[in-house]
Order: structure tokens, then sequence, then C-alpha cells
């Protein structure tokens, strides 16, 4: 199987009136729901398919969880919880349907991974949990985990999770690959000294190096030029300075960035009114004045897109209104 193939169902365990274990350091239900969105954006860079229970901290209920996950045909079903009990219990577990082989596979996978940061508490099947029989693992089709990350009543468990979350997340998504006998993508060689780069889409760039879910600094618009130094990275991330603004952003994050500029500069030749949409007495967008500069990255049926730091506006390909500069 190739990974743009690959379908998964990462699920988060609790949520709305269930918060599942409590602590000092967290609910359960709201840690599963982060870690799932990490593991989610890491599967989706890779090119998977990915399908959640839940993206916000709401009310699920593991049967129509299940009914989504058959409906779909995932390949395969990981499901993210926290465990608890005393302040000195620690470690990682992962649990399978007794009986199924294949889900046994996936779970040592996985927990293989996970383990890497946590004491190793083995896999075990659903049958020796205080609960038994766990829904999510038996009314699935596909092999089906569920994955005990550490325990949330444990202080060290608590500060690795805070401190490596987003490597907890990608050896989730990569035990799974290992269970599919699905290698990495193989990356371009890393790139020396300083580039240019073009953002491929509107992004948020972080105000702390490495820590997605620190202070977004500011929007870096879509097409916008920026120089990366590859030589030196902050905790493997860019910094960014665009307009007076400083940041961070990724640089191990593929298909974000160009490296060819898609910018076209052209003029206006007299007081322009930008379109929302291409199509005319569609809703303003903006306006430029005569000898004013303007960014085209796109044509498309008879009009031109442009950009306006984080703004776009249409505009008929004309050299009435624009002539490239």
């Amino acid at each position: 199987m190739k990974i743009n193939n690959l379908k998964l169902a990462i699920f988060a365990g609790h949520g709305g009136v269930d918060p599942g274990a409590s602590s000092t350091y967290g609910k359960e239900s709201e840690k599963a729901l982060e870690l799932m969105l990490e593991a989610t954006k890491y599967a989706k860079s890779l090119g998977i398919t990915v399908l959640n229970n839940r993206t916000a901290n709401t009310a699920r209920n593991i049967s129509a969880d299940a009914k989504k996950a058959n409906n779909a045909k995932v390949d395969a079903v990981i499901e993210i919880h926290f465990d608890s009990a005393t302040a000195t219990a620690n470690g990682t577990t992962g649990f399978y349907a007794e009986g199924s082989t294949s889900s046994k596979s996936l779970a040592q996978k996985v927990n293989d991974r996970v383990d890497d940061y946590f004491r190793d508490r083995d896999i075990k099947p659903d049958t020796s949990t205080r609960h038994g029989r766990l829904g999510i693992l038996r009314e699935t089709s596909a092999p089906a985990m569920l994955l005990e990350t550490c325990f949330i009543s444990n202080k060290d468990d608590m500060t690795t999770y805070g401190e490596k979350k987003t490597l907890i997340a990608q050896a989730i998504i990569n035990g799974a690959l290992d269970f599919f006998g699905i290698s990495l993508p193989q990356r371009a060689p890393a790139a020396k000294g300083k580039q240019w780069l073009y953002a491929k889409r509107n992004l948020g760039i972080r105000s702390v190096a490495g820590v997605w879910d620190s202070k977004q600094a500011f929007i870096l618009p879509q097409h916008a030029a920026i120089q990366v130094d590859h030589d030196n990275l902050k905790n493997g991330w860019f910094e960014i300075n665009y307009q007076g603004k400083k940041g961070y952003y990724s640089a191990s994050i593929p298909n974000y960035f160009d490296t060819k500029n898609p910018n076209a500069t052209y003029i206006c030749q007299d007081d322009l009114l930008f379109r929302a949409d291409p199509r005319w007495g569609g809703p303003a967008s903006f306006r430029r004045k005569k000898g004013q500069t303007i960014n085209v990255v796109d044509k498309k049926n008879g009009w031109l897109k442009c950009t306006l730091g984080t703004e776009y506006g249409y505009l008929p390909d004309s050299t009435v209104y624009l002539k490239k500069k």
C-alpha cells in the first residue's frame, strides 16, 4: 500500500460532559483531543487521509464513531486516551480486542514507537481492562487499538508529554506505518545556506520555535517572499522576518513553500477596483491607484487573481487595466 492511499481513523476518547480522568495536569478529554489533532496534522502532511470523531471538546458516542469508521472503510483505527491511577503510576499501554491478531499487531507497532518516550507497560487485551471489551475495538471492522498514552496523574509523564507532544504524535502515526509496512517518504537532501521561499498559502507563524501551540506571531500571506537560513535553524524551525515582524515556522513540514517565485508584478493603468470573485458586479475586495503595483498569481477564465497582503482580488485579464512591470 502507498502512503497516499492509507486512510486512518484517529479518534479522541471522552469529550463534552465526559471529561474522562482529571488531575492538576488537565482533563483527559482535552489532552486526548490535543494529541489527536497533532497526530492528524502530521498524518495529513504525509498524504494520509484522516477521519476524526471530533475536532472540539464535544460529546462522543462510541457506536456512532465505530459506524463512522466502518462506513468510511478506514484501514485502521487508533483511539487516544490518557491513563490515571496513583501519582507514581507511569508509562504507556496499548490495548487491542482479544482474539484479533491484526489489532494486536497494530497495538504492538504503535506501542513500540510511543514507548520511546514513556515506560513500556506493554500491550494488553481489552478484557484485561477494568471496563472489559472496549466498544471501539469490538465494533470497528478494521484493525483497531486504544492507546493509553501516559498517566495524566503522573507529573513526570505529563512533563514529558508537554515537552515532546509533537514527537509523540509522530510516533503514533509512524507506528501505524510500521504496521502497514510503509516507509516514510524520502525527502530531498536538506538545503544549505540562505534561500528565498514563497508561501503556498496563508501561514500562521508562531512566536516560539518548535512549539506549534505557542502564540501566533503573525500571518504570512500566500505568495509572500521570505529568506530563510537552513544553516541556522532553531529547534528545527526557520526564523522568519517579514515586514518588521519576527516568528518561526517548522522547516520539516513539506509542501507549504515554493522555491520558485509564483508572483508576477503588474502596474495599474488606472484607479482600479478589484473584485472578491472573478465576475462582473461581484463584491469589492480592494482598490489600487494608477501607477501602484499588484502581484498576479494566477490566470483563469479571462480573469487575473491578484494578492495585496492577505487579501485576494480579481480583475479582467486586459492590458487596459494592468501592464506587466
